[in-house]
């Protein structure tokens, strides 16, 4: 395993990518987990304006997705990550300054402007190794970069307990500000490109990436799937955070506690999960990720007794671990054995716009998912996350049923 590490992080690419990016998670985690109950509690935001909010934000991020992937196939993966991580640092800013919902808005828009480079970073990471290890490429990432995910949940948990709610945020958005200026200046410095000028291509884009999709069945399937847990996902998260700080009447610190079980536990496994995609097949780490989805929404439905909640998210964070990421490792969008499968699927040509595509028709079909969630919240917060936990599970049939790996 040391000499994988090793072989891994010897490419300047992933150590630069990797190291910022954990820069930037420590800092983040001092404000993003705790960001609705900053609306709700010092700007005073409806629920109602809070899922609007996060629609506007979804909305945002979908038009730049495609756009995104268009530039990384074009001007090559560096320059599309470097002017989106400089975007974040104004995104940060203005939320800093915002002292209400509507003055937020502008400042969300931003930030998911700037989520342009995500293609840009996941085809850096397939294109920086051989094929044969670019699940490792990819768990080592994820390894790395979920080290504060660790810790910082719970720092941040108590951090908020002792500053409170509202000057915590702040000041945890200035720090922000600065941790992604600096990850800024040194992705422009040491990045290398991996788009050759041979394999640059013009165009719109998006007619490209349909013709790519449609000629896999394999893409189509993974494109369903993240379509549904996309839109369970987006319904749910934003509230998860509140439904433990409202109904079950845990401490910003208790559910730190709980998010740093998980990743404690799965950052470790990130690895391994690359390893075995390697070696065994992506499809069985895909099928063991998203099959342990609903959980998060389940277990703060069922459980309250607070030891059973620990149990429950260390068996998510063990799961999460050997499937190589699901929402905590890998987004929307999935975790190592995902991207690598998605890299082994499509040439270089077309893999950015492939994976911009993907993730905007993604954000499109999920786009009404907040709004709902803090309607039902409003409604009903015990049917919001049973819901959830319901729609996210239909992905297991379609994993099951239609993803298969690629032909050597």
């Amino acid at each position: 395993m040391l000499a994988v590490l090793r072989e891994v992080f010897s490419n300047r690419n992933i150590l630069t990518i990797s190291s910022t990016n954990m820069l930037y998670h420590i800092f983040n985690s001092l404000w993003e987990l705790w960001w609705t109950l900053y609306l709700i509690e010092e700007l005073r935001t409806p629920i109602l304006i809070v899922g609007l909010l996060a629609t506007i934000q979804n909305t945002s991020r979908i038009l730049f997705q495609l756009p995104g992937g268009v530039l990384a196939d074009r001007i090559g993966r560096k320059r599309v990550i470097v002017y989106g991580t400089s975007l974040r640092v104004v995104a940060a800013l203005i939320l800093f300054t915002a002292r209400s919902w509507i003055q937020v808005a502008p400042g969300i828009i931003l930030n998911a402007v700037a989520s342009l480079y995500s293609p840009a970073f996941n085809a850096l990471i397939a294109e920086s190794l051989p094929e044969d290890r670019r699940g490792v490429a990819f768990g080592a990432y994820r390894m790395m970069t979920s080290i504060p995910r660790v810790f910082m949940p719970l720092i941040s948990g108590y951090y908020l307990d002792i500053l409170g709610i509202g000057r915590g945020v702040r000041l945890g958005l200035l720090m922000f500000s600065l941790a992604v200026f600096t990850a800024a200046l040194l992705r422009g410095l040491l990045l290398m490109e991996t788009l050759h000028e041979g394999e640059r291509r013009g165009g719109s884009g998006f007619r490209e990436s349909l013709e790519a999709l449609k000629r896999g069945r394999t893409l189509l399937a993974m494109l369903a799937v993240s379509v549904v847990s996309g839109f369970a996902m987006r319904m749910t998260w934003a509230f998860l955070s509140v439904y433990a700080y409202y109904i079950i009447g845990l401490s910003t610190t208790q559910y730190g506690l709980l998010q740093t079980i998980a990743m404690g536990l799965s950052t470790p496994l990130y690895l391994l999960s690359g390893v075995i995609a390697d070696r065994f097949g992506r499809v069985p780490c895909i099928l063991i990720a998203r099959g342990l989805g609903p959980m998060d929404s389940l277990s703060l439905l069922l459980l309250r007794d607070y030891r059973h909640l620990i149990a429950a998210y260390a068996i998510i964070g063990v799961a999460g671990g050997l499937g190589g990421g699901r929402l905590r490792g890998g987004g929307f969008m999935g975790g190592p054995a995902w991207q690598a499968l998605i890299a082994d699927l499509v040439p270089p040509r077309n893999r950015g716009k492939v994976m911009g595509a993907m993730a905007t028709i993604t954000g499109i079909a999920a786009l009404p998912a907040p709004y709902i969630g803090g309607y039902l919240y409003d409604l009903n917060p015990h049917l919001l996350l049973m819901l959830g936990s319901l729609i996210e599970a239909l992905t297991i049939p379609i994993i099951l049923l239609f993803i298969r790996e690629a032909e050597k």
